[in-house]
């Protein structure tokens, strides 16, 4: 399999702290290689799909620079994906990243993705809370019309907005 069809599979996992082990078969250098570019195909789509709690100027930025992401873009990053965590291996996944973090970062880092990961997760609560107070016919009303739907939309800016730019 050549690195350009590893890093669309790769791509196309929610998961990034799988990621490591599922390439742990092929070179140092290729990996890295296969993560960079997965790593852009995976915040276009988590982008497109809304499942990055990122600050609209931050995801805007992303987008400007074809989502090439620097240090605190990458924090940024790793405290949505730790908001984004539920189910039944939360505590697990957690527990994951963590180690993955503070292994490769340091515990400065960790920290700074941990304190993040705050307000993504309130602005997360506060999408969820907005979406289920529609109830279905609301819900109808969103998906159908233009004016409920850039009301939707701004609401979820909104909450959005509740995340650090920097």
């Amino acid at each position: 399999m050549n690195t350009a069809e590893l890093a669309k599979q790769l791509s196309e996992i929610d998961a990034l702290e799988t990621w490591a082990g599922r390439c742990s078969a092929i070179d140092k250098w290729d990996r890295l290689e296969v993560f960079k570019v997965a790593e852009k195909l995976w915040l276009e789509r988590m982008a497109e799909s809304r499942k990055l709690l990122l600050h609209p100027g931050v995801l805007d930025q992303l987008r400007s620079q074809s989502w090439e992401t620097n240090d605190i873009h990458k924090r940024m990053i790793w405290a949505s994906v730790l908001a984004s965590v539920e189910g039944s291996d939360s505590k697990v996944r957690f527990k994951t990243i963590k180690n993955l973090l503070l292994n490769k970062y340091g515990r400065d880092w960790w920290e700074d993705v941990y304190e993040r990961k705050t307000n993504a997760w309130a602005a997360k609560k506060r999408i969820r809370k907005q979406t289920a107070l529609h109830g279905s016919a609301m819900n109808t009303l969103i998906n159908n019309t233009h004016l409920f739907s850039e009301a939707a939309e701004e609401e979820r800016e909104l909450a959005l907005r509740m995340i650090s730019k920097v």
